[in-house]
């Protein structure tokens, strides 16, 4: 994966992000020339230095809240060799990135191997970073194929492609977490979800919404008509074709943030209504008290004979 996670914007968030990044100077952290960044103040050195190449070079107006760096993030899945895939970052940086300072610096206190590389945000012709769709999927085509050379199989798909359309959270979200803090955007995402989820007041999606929805379903439907041409081929092809149904099938709801939480709400409520459902009728059946019953022989169709009486002698 390659996402950019934000920017830093004036002296405090840089500081705090490179603090961040290097585990205030405890992580091996290496630049685009090959230095290695080993203390807090190689850190701070680096901060300083950013901050006064940004406002030398910058071709614009100068501006306190602009961006000071560009952070990215290069990741795969748990049991990736973290060394292949340093190497895969080094050259994906240096490629990439041939106008701009970086800082490098690996992760590994995770479940899954991950990279951070800062950009800064001014490069040396005085331009801005600035990446749009078309540079992040050359980016991850670059990434991949690095990645293969170094024997890990990896393929450069975007997320839409793979039916994925809600973002992760970025480092903010997750220094909230951390510190148990419910951000506001995720308070105000649980309080829309609630109410989405009162079958008393349902809502309209909104027309971005729907446009995501039928985006996603016309990725299906390319997929499935791409695999009906290939079941007229060979085994090989029939075999692709089977495959790309089973992708299909497996492809997660294309559900934003707030419409997953109303869905859980709902299937939660639903639960909780039959669970009180049988809960009701269990106690109702244990309640019905035992009482003795006198069964009268009036009311027994299945009478027994009475017993004949001595005859009396004459």
């Amino acid at each position: 994966m390659v996402k950019v996670t934000g920017r830093s914007r004036g002296l405090v968030h840089l500081k705090q992000h490179l603090d961040y990044i290097t585990r205030n100077g405890r992580l091996l952290g290496e630049t685009q020339d090959g230095s290695k960044i080993t203390t807090r103040a190689d850190v701070r050195g680096l901060h300083d230095d950013w901050l006064a190449a940004n406002a030398l070079t910058e071709r614009s107006k100068p501006n306190p809240a602009a961006a000071q760096s560009v952070g990215v993030i290069l990741s795969m899945p748990a049991g990736t060799p973290p060394d292949r895939l340093h190497e895969a970052a080094r050259t994906w940086a240096r490629e990439s990135l041939p106008n701009n300072d970086w800082l490098m610096v690996r992760h590994e206190d995770k479940d899954h191997p991950h990279v951070h590389v800062t950009v800064r945000a001014v490069g040396y012709d005085g331009r801005r970073l600035v990446t749009g769709p078309a540079d992040l999927q050359r980016w991850r085509e670059t990434f991949a194929r690095e990645l293969r050379r170094h024997g890990i199989e990896a393929e450069a798909t975007p997320r839409q492609a793979r039916g994925a359309v809600r973002r992760n959270d970025g480092p903010a979200l997750h220094r909230l977490a951390g510190r148990g803090i419910e951000a506001n955007v995720i308070r105000r995402q649980t309080i829309e979800a609630s109410r989405d989820a009162d079958p008393k007041r349902p809502r309209k999606d909104a027309a971005w919404e729907g446009k995501v929805q039928q985006r996603q379903q016309n990725i299906r439907d390319t997929y499935l008509v791409h695999a009906a041409t290939l079941d007229d081929g060979d085994k090989a092809d029939q075999r692709l074709a089977s495959d790309l149904r089973s992708f299909v099938a497996g492809m997660p709801v294309p559900l934003n943030r707030r419409q997953a939480m109303a869905a859980n709400l709902r299937a939660a409520q639903k639960f909780s209504e039959q669970k009180d459902h049988y809960s009701v009728e269990d106690t109702t059946t244990r309640c019905i008290p035992t009482l003795p019953v006198k069964i009268s022989r009036e009311a027994n169709p299945i009478q027994e004979p009475r017993p004949e009486e001595p005859r009396r002698p004459r």
